[in-house]
């Protein structure tokens, strides 16, 4: 999610809208234009890491050197993007390994059915603060 590119909102849900569209603010780690390939230029891991770090601070997340647990709002994270982005026999594995519905692509927190799974209090700020410019261009 590059956040140059992105509008702000008032902080309400629009669960249709933001359904209809597949979730494009939470697809953080690549957009779907790419159709999640890597091309491994680098700056992927410190962006991964940013997230972690903005999830972490929000109480969303425990980051541990090789895993991610669930912080304060109790939720557990359905991928490690450090793990599910290796372009690596043990990245393909780990994917592999992951239900079929999770869309490594997005947001660790985020269901394809029902959306983010925190609570909005343990969203990182700017998950309430900022959404992909189709917002203003659908509602």
């Amino acid at each position: 999610m590059n956040d140059d590119a992105l509008h702000v909102h008032d902080s309400g849900d629009d669960f249709e809208l933001c359904s209809s569209c597949g979730g494009l603010c939470c697809a953080l780690y690549l957009a779907y234009d790419e159709e999640g390939a890597y091309s491994g230029d680098g700056w992927l891991p410190e962006y991964i890491e940013v997230w972690l770090d903005r999830l972490q601070a929000s109480g969303a997340l425990v980051v541990h050197p090789r895993s991610l647990a669930a912080g304060a709002a109790g939720v557990e994270p359905l991928h490690d993007p450090r793990m599910s982005h290796l372009p690596t026999p043990e990245g393909a594995a780990y994917r592999a390994s992951l239900p079929a519905w999770v869309d490594v692509r997005k947001c660790q927190f985020c269901h394809p059915e029902t959306g983010c799974l925190l609570p909005r209090e343990f969203r990182a700020p700017l998950c309430n603060e900022w959404v992909c410019e189709l917002w203003e261009q659908r509602r």
